[in-house]
């Protein structure tokens, strides 16, 4: 089998890096209307497009695919993972500053 799911994989995982940073660049205080939808829309098409890319990364390990391309996937995914995990501790902290 010649497929090239890691291509894929990285693909997706830039689109899906992409669609985050909007969905956050874009978002007012108080969203409306419109607005709402477009980042529901934004936000869930970057989790979909997460999961396929792990997807894509795992069945380009399983068919033994060379290359780095297999490995971007993952390593973005921990990364953002890790930013948000960040983000939440931090406001941890800051809220216990207010009492």
């Amino acid at each position: 089998m010649n497929k090239k799911y890691s291509k894929w994989s990285a693909l997706l995982v830039v689109i899906c890096t992409l669609t985050l940073i909007v969905t956050y660049a874009i978002a007012p205080d108080q969203p409306k209307g419109v607005m709402v939808i477009l980042l529901k829309g934004l936000f869930f098409t970057s989790i979909l497009s997460g999961i396929l890319s792990l997807i894509l990364s795992y069945l380009s390990y399983k068919n033994k695919e060379g290359g780095f391309l297999k490995k971007v996937a993952p390593i973005i995914i921990l990364c953002i993972l890790l930013l948000f995990t960040l983000s939440v501790i931090g406001i941890i902290v800051s809220i216990g500053d207010l009492f």
